[in-house]
């Protein structure tokens, strides 16, 4: 039946009750078996107890692991979206910094092929100038010598 370790100390048990009640048990009295079934059922009883909640420790941490793998998985999707729509918003500020640079370049173009081409035609006004005045000075010169 139940080991020395665990039954209820007897002896106790009956001075307990002498004391309380004034009532005198005796090992052998059919009170002291009753306490023995109660505490062999109570014993059982607990058991079963224990056992239940073992199981139920048992589906909550499976529970909790399903949950925590749910979780990871909805942010894991979550960090998947985030990454594509910063991937997507990166491309459109790259592309737009693309169109500006061409802007940008194609303004410094014309800028200087502005400057080029006023320092051509000043050059060629000069040129036809120069040319002009020496052609004159040319038929100056021959008309004064012959």
């Amino acid at each position: 039946m139940a080991n020395e370790n665990e039954s209820i100390d007897i002896q106790r048990l009956i001075g307990e009750v002498a004391g309380r009640h004034r009532f005198l048990l005796k090992p052998e009295d059919p009170a002291l078996a009753l306490v023995t079934m109660n505490q062999l059922i109570l014993k059982h009883s607990l058991e079963a107890v224990h056992k239940q909640i073992r199981a139920t420790i048992g589906e909550f941490h499976a529970s909790l692991k399903k949950a925590e793998e749910r979780a990871g998985s909805m942010l894991a999707e979550q960090v998947k979206e985030s990454a594509t729509q910063i991937r997507e918003s990166l491309h459109g500020e790259i592309h737009i910094a693309g169109l500006k640079a061409r802007e940008y370049v194609h303004m410094v173009n014309e800028a200087h092929r502005r400057s080029s081409l006023i320092r051509w035609a000043s050059a060629g006004i000069a040129g036809g100038v120069l040319l002009m005045g020496a052609g004159m000075w040319l038929e100056s010169f021959v008309k004064w010598r012959f």
